[in-house]
């Protein structure tokens, strides 16, 4: 092999090289990414599930006119209709294994109202309105990159923050119940693994945690 033919080869071995570091360098220094992920069980969604809606009774006169005066009437509810875990998230990378972010969730469910009564023995329904939970979620997060591949990586996430938590009850029928209740409360989120997976720059993800995106969610993120 002569001078020229040797010299030939280094320069292309060294721009092989060169293009390989290079993406290898892009993926790595990968600063941004921003997901969007829907997921089943979230912390919220399990507590709205769990709880009675607020108790709230029957005026007498309205009760009278519903029952005819032999008895009283009060609210009972129908099957949750839930809508999951919707989330938008972002991360900024301040080295390859932290990410510093957060997100922001929404979930809700909701219940038709009846009046309810019974008489001589026999219960009585009347569809009357619809009662809902609507719950919003800020939680700063940090993540965790503990494998980074060009085409898949597995992270863990953690964070604090806070939930605005919405009741409402309202009655179709006009100057009877109209009810509604915030608290704000607490919030965390555990994520103990999550597995992305696609090109460097889109990925679809499965995440297993504790949190505001449910105890199981997925998504699409991208990363640039």
């Amino acid at each position: 092999m002569n001078t020229k033919s040797f010299s030939l080869i280094a320069v292309a071995t060294l721009i092989v090289c060169g293009n390989v570091n290079a993406q290898t360098t892009s993926y790595y220094n990968t600063r941004h990414e921003i997901g969007i992920s829907i997921g089943s069980g979230a912390t919220t969604e399990i507590v709205s599930g769990l709880a009675d809606f607020t108790a709230i009774g029957i005026e007498a006169a309205i009760s009278t006119i519903i029952t005819g005066g032999t008895t009283t009437a009060y609210y009972s509810y129908g099957d949750e209709n839930y809508i999951p875990a919707i989330s938008v998230e972002y991360y900024y990378h301040i080295n390859k294994i932290v990410g510093l972010g957060g997100y922001v969730a929404f979930n809700g469910m909701d219940r038709d109202m009846y009046y309810t009564w019974r008489t001589d023995g026999v219960d009585h329904k009347e569809l009357s309105g619809k009662a809902k939970r609507q719950n919003l979620s800020i939680i700063p997060t940090a993540k965790f990159d503990w494998l980074r591949k060009e085409h898949f990586g597995l992270y863990s996430k953690a964070g604090i923050g806070v939930s605005i938590m919405h009741e409402s009850q309202k009655d179709d029928k006009e100057g009877r119940t109209d009810y509604s209740d915030t608290s704000v409360v607490p919030n965390i989120e555990l994520t103990f693994i999550g597995m992305e997976a696609g090109s460097q720059t889109w990925r679809g993800f499965l995440e297993y945690g504790l949190g505001e995106q449910g105890i199981l969610c997925a998504g699409l993120r991208y990363k640039f």
